[in-house]
């Protein structure tokens, strides 16, 4: 078919897709997935010279029971196979192109031949497509071929689909490091085939695949750990199963004896005897267990009749339930699959049924209805596990936990007098694990009994100490006053509603103690998460622009490498709010979210919808032949509850809300070639600059967060799209034609190499920039910074200003650099007069 159609379709002045190129010879596939007008994955093998393309709606099936339909399509550059980005509005194919998988493939006979015929048969060895497939052509006549791509029974063939490695909230493909357990040497045969509807049972009671041999530890294993997220990850990729409101146990059996031990290895065996003696029945020779022990009081978990049993030495009436089983006779199941391990673990249960044990159910897919039907029943929340994911005993994002309603845990390290009726104890003061030691987290004086409230003051007073274990500048006046203080060994879970600015708990009740847990894994996961190094304070003009935003997680890690939190980033925005929202305010916006930090998987959103906060409101934008809901804010409390929401990039229009069709900044982004020194850099600029002031623009520079810097050109009366697009577009032509060796104007990288792209194509319908004093989600949190032109040359980089310096940055100047630009009168040459 050779790249003729392929070119015709495309612009190449406008998309940042390759025209031609890539080595050929290697028969390399690529899979990409890609958000057009429709989602689709697009298939390619390269054959000829080319890529030999289909499009995939659905995606490809591991099912060799699941015909996909593949619709041929036009040929596409070798150089196609490593594309990703954003082809713009209003081009062939617009929309975001990820690759999804690839590697090499390998033709059973003839690929001339099979294409002819309508039947190629073809090995794939990528990161996820393995083994042998066949392209079957259905249809050849009228519109595009198309064809059934269609997975052969054979090692790699079993119950997943395309979408099983795609992250359900960003809709882009899971980092490697997450799917590298997938194909680990599994059969068909050996994975169970869950139900996916009504959450049935699989009926297969034995698996042929069984794990490895290997010997058994004797000790206390590191149990799976959950990640806490905020939305249950939908998509069949994933099972779910209750919360139990228990303590998590682990066990083994070996040579007829069972031991205990609680999440952090303290051994529960004589605590809970007749569990042990269960599971020394269940499983007679060798055996591990990870499960939740709870109290059941009339058929739904009791929490509080847990701890009394336990404080009263009666377990008989506890149950032990059961959710995974990495070892058992003599083999390690931790590579297996989760649904094969869980099925090994319900045909155990059922050939040898015991009163205390019981197997934890889960449901296939549909997550947020599964949550939404938890919270309904009462439930703590669910646990959602990745349904291929092996044990690994870590907290590596194969399981996380969506709560229904917010709970921590905290050390304590006091409590107050009881006034009044009350007995025992007043509140409890709390603390959290900070970098540098404890760091005082509020109070909590509900959610006690009178017979639990005397308790504590029994133990408590063992504890007693003369000095505050924690800093007292934020304990109120009242408790300072009644407070005695405890050595820290104590650890409670708080239900709450958030934090406050000063990051104290709002509206805490007590949940119950964790016996289980020592003030030293609080702080071990602190120091997994976040060093707490906290940037430059809030200004007081600012400082209460948070209160009335609930912060859920704030200490939640955002830059993991620099130790700085959700907090941090809140308290930021906060401060910058007046001088950011005159960029965002009243224009529609596209976000950028990182649920999990930048480490993790980030996204763009541009949608309103339900949960972002009252003051994030909807603006009706025209997309095609319908009108969309679109994001913004005007004022500091809807940009807080944007934080709050997981935003970290803020990206407006160049146009108002009012008037969408017609821009009033046009923006030009110097994106250098990482090998081109920052001077050319900085030099290149003030060639934009004066081009600019030589057709009466006056641009405005601030750094662009990343490598490079930005030109902003405010326009009053602004310009419609097409000839703001078109002048921009001109400009840099232009430029990048008088001086090859320093600009080009064309997106792709390999035309980049030691030259400075003049990015004009922000500056279309739609299209986006990020908004000055927004920070950027890369290492160190930099901040994109408005700057007056003298202070260019002394500018060491487009990333020069961080979280951590751009407040002192902004402190220090006299006035805003950008202060002319918002009552500035210029226009493009040619725009005709008009009111607004």
């Amino acid at each position: 078919m050779g790249l003729a159609t392929y070119k015709r379709k495309r612009n190449f002045q406008q998309t940042p897709e390759p025209a031609e190129g890539g080595k050929t010879g290697h028969g390399i596939f690529v899979v990409q997935l890609h958000h057009a007008s429709h989602r689709h994955y697009d298939f390619r093998l390269e054959h000829g010279g080319t890529l030999k393309s289909w499009a995939v709606p659905k995606g490809p099936s591991f099912d060799p029971t699941v015909k996909r339909m593949a619709v041929e399509v036009e040929d596409h550059p070798v150089s196609y196979a490593t594309f990703e980005g954003d082809i713009p509005a209003g081009n062939y194919g617009a929309g975001h192109v990820d690759v999804f998988d690839s590697g090499t493939w390998q033709p059973e006979g003839s690929v001339r031949s099979g294409l002819a015929k309508g039947e190629l048969k073809f090995s794939l060895h990528g990161d996820i497509l393995r083994g042998s497939w066949v392209l079957v052509r259905t249809r050849r006549n009228s519109g595009k071929p198309q064809w059934l791509l269609i997975k052969h029974r054979d090692s790699y063939a079993g119950p997943r689909e395309a979408d099983d490695f795609v992250d359900p909230h960003s809709d882009r493909p899971i980092p490697l490091h997450e799917r590298k357990s997938v194909w680990k040497e599994t059969t068909a045969a050996a994975q169970p085939r869950a139900a996916k509807e009504n959450g049935k049972k699989s009926t297969r009671k034995t698996v042929s695949a069984v794990g490895q041999k290997a010997p058994l530890s004797t000790g206390a294993f590191a149990p799976q750990l959950c990640r806490v997220q905020e939305q249950a990850p939908a998509g069949d990729a994933w099972l779910h199963e209750a919360k139990w409101d228990g303590y998590r146990l682990v066990a083994t059996v070996q040579r007829g004896k069972a031991r205990l031990w609680s999440r952090n290895g303290i051994e529960w065996t004589d605590k809970v005897p007749g569990i042990a003696a269960a599971l020394r029945a269940l499983a007679p020779t060798s055996a591990q267990f990870d499960g939740e022990l709870i109290a059941l009081r009339k058929g739904r978990d009791n929490f509080n009749a847990l701890q009394a049993a336990l404080s009263a030495g009666d377990t008989s009436s506890l149950v032990l339930m059961l959710f995974d089983l990495p070892y058992l006779d003599g083999r390690s199941l931790r590579e297996l699959p989760l649904l094969q391990r869980k099925a090994q673990l319900e045909n155990l249960l059922q050939q040898r049924p015991q009163a205390p044990l019981r197997y934890s159910t889960h449901h296939r897919g549909d997550g947020p209805a599964v949550f939404a039907q938890a919270v309904r029943a009462g439930l703590e929340g669910i646990i959602s596990k990745r349904a291929d994911s092996p044990y690994r005993g870590e907290r590596n994002g194969d399981w996380v936990k969506t709560k229904s309603r917010p709970s921590d845990e905290f050390v304590v390290v006091g409590y107050t007098q009881p006034r009044g009726s009350r007995v025992g104890i007043g509140a409890l003061l709390l603390a959290r694990a900070g970098a540098h030691g404890l760091e005082y987290a509020g109070r909590v004086g509900s959610g006690f009994g009178d017979a639990l409230l005397r308790t504590l003051r029994k133990r408590l007073e063992a504890l007693r100490v003369d000095t505050a274990p924690v800093e007292t500048t934020l304990i109120e006046k009242p408790d300072l006053q009644r407070a005695s203080w405890v050595c820290p060994e104590l650890v409670v879970e708080i239900h709450h509603q958030g934090t406050g600015r000063q990051g104290l708990i709002r509206q805490g009740a007590l949940k119950g103690l964790r016996e289980e847990t020592s003030p030293d894994d609080l702080r071990s996961a602190t120091a997994r998460t976040a060093k707490r190094s906290k940037p430059t304070a809030a200004p007081a003009t600012t400082a209460g622009a948070p209160d009335a935003v609930r912060l859920t997680h704030p200490e939640r890690s955002v830059f993991p490498a620099d130790g700085i939190t959700k907090q941090h980033v809140a308290d930021y925005y906060a401060a910058v709010a007046p001088l950011l929202l005159a960029e965002i305010a009243g224009r529609p916006l596209s976000v950028l979210r990182c649920p999990d930090g930048i480490a993790s998987t980030c996204f763009f959103q541009k949608h309103a919808g339900k949960g972002w906060g009252d003051r994030v409101h909807a603006v009706k934008v025209r997309e095609k032949n319908a009108s969309k809901d679109y994001l913004a804010v005007d004022d500091a409390t809807g940009l807080l509850q944007l934080v709050q929401m997981n935003v970290i990039e803020f990206h407006p229009w160049g146009a108002q809300a009012d008037d969408q069709e017609h821009a009033d900044r046009i923006v030009f982004d110097l994106d250098p070639d990482a090998s081109v020194p920052w001077r050319e850099v900085k030099a290149a600029a003030r060639t934009v600059r004066d081009v600019l002031d030589g057709v009466g623009l006056r641009a405005f520079l601030r750094t662009s967060g990343g490598k490079g810097l930005h030109l902003v050109v405010p326009l009053a009366p602004p310009a419609a799209w097409a000839q703001a697009k078109r002048f921009a577009q001109d400009l840099a032509v232009t430029l990048a034609a008088e001086r090859p060796e320093t600009f080009v104007s064309v997106a792709g990288k390999s035309k980049r190499k030691g030259r400075i792209f003049i990015d004009w194509l922000r500056n279309s319908r739609g299209a986006t920039s990020v908004a000055s004093y927004s920070l950027r989600a890369r290492p160190g949190a930099p901040v994109a910074m408005p700057l007056e032109w003298n202070e260019l040359a002394r500018l060491r980089g487009g990333d020069a200003y961080t979280i951590a310096t751009a407040l002192q940055k902004i402190r220090r100047r006299k006035s805003d650099p950008w202060r002319a630009l918002y009552g500035l009168r210029q226009s493009l040459p040619g725009t005709p007069r008009r009111s607004r």
